[in-house]
């Protein structure tokens, strides 16, 4: 007897549930359809796949490995079928272009990596340049972008009538610093506790924007690079602080494992700046284009320096 994706469905829900009555209740199936099924799956393949005791419904060293198995199949069958749907519906997913300056970099990367899990034929032209060049090439709808994320200067795009402007996130602005420096220890951030500190700047208008909102223009400049690994690299050895958003770090190796420290910047409030989701009217409905910005979300939600405080 061949297992069908059907039976498998059934295996898993058992094995999530730990229970036999609950999965049937879940799959409003009767309790001994689902016995039935995994009493043939066990003499098909020769092992017992489950232990049932007063402890409930429990995988054996045997059933863990056929259980491992059945999710691989249901993930790919999952897969195939949104494939296929995706072709009877005409839809297009390949290939998505993206645009967005350093400060998105990050979070850009976790979210395609996630978008990849979803559509395993993906395929991405990620843009990484200057704030301007960004505005410019999604305002001329020239079909060579499909998204871009902005910086606060919606009015920048305000005059374009075949692109949609959406409002995306608002963003918290924070200030790292090497986890050595005499302020890590703080919860939040004010111009006053900088005045003596070394900034490191990004190349790049929305960053000297952030600078200048912070009023850390006057501070002594250490290093100004359009390499944001360099900048990253002098603030967690101690030589520069440096103002950004709130999830520019989410996740990444020198924030998760304290090297650099995020701290909220109040000034007297706290500062927030706005971002902005554009993109073509005409690819609105794309679905790989709103699975990516969905998961970006996602990520950068977590607020994860701020969220303590704000």
């Amino acid at each position: 007897m061949k297992m069908n994706i059907e039976q498998i469905d059934y295996l898993l829900e058992v094995a999530k549930e730990r229970s036999i009555r609950k999965a049937a209740d879940n799959l409003h199936i009767t309790p001994s359809a689902i016995s039935q099924s995994i009493l043939q799956i066990e003499l098909n393949l020769g092992v017992t796949i489950f232990q049932r005791s007063n402890k409930g419904t429990n995988p054996t060293p045997e059933g863990k490995i056929v259980l491992k198995r059945a999710f691989e199949l249901q993930c790919k069958y999952k897969e195939l079928y949104d494939e296929v749907q995706r072709m009877e519906n005409g839809q297009q997913c390949l290939p998505l272009r993206i645009a967005f300056s350093p400060t998105f970099g990050n979070v850009g990367y976790l979210a395609l990596m996630s978008l990849k899990e979803k559509y395993k034929d993906l395929k991405v032209e990620i843009q990484e340049g200057m704030h301007e060049d960004i505005v410019s090439k999604i305002t001329k709808n020239d079909g060579s972008l499909d998204l871009s994320l902005i910086v606060e200067n919606r009015n920048l795009l305000e005059n374009s009538s075949s692109i949609h402007i959406e409002p995306f996130y608002q963003s918290y602005v924070c200030i790292a610093l090497s986890k050595h420096s005499p302020l890590s220890t703080r919860k939040f951030l004010t111009k006053e506790d900088l005045v003596n500190e070394s900034i490191a700047v990004l190349e790049t208008s929305t960053h000297k924007e952030l600078v200048k909102k912070t009023g850390l223009e006057t501070n002594p400049v250490f290093v100004t690079s359009n390499n944001s690994a360099l900048i990253r690299n002098v603030v967690k050895d101690g030589h520069a602080i440096c103002a950004l958003d709130d999830f520019s770090l989410i996740n990444h190796q020198d924030y998760a494992s304290g090297d650099i420290i995020v701290l909220p910047f109040k000034s007297p409030d706290y500062l927030y700046r706005e971002i902005w989701a554009v993109y073509p009217k005409s690819v609105a409905n794309n679905e790989v284009m709103q699975s990516y910005l969905s998961i970006i979300k996602k990520l950068i939600n977590q607020r994860s320096p701020i969220e303590a405080f704000v």
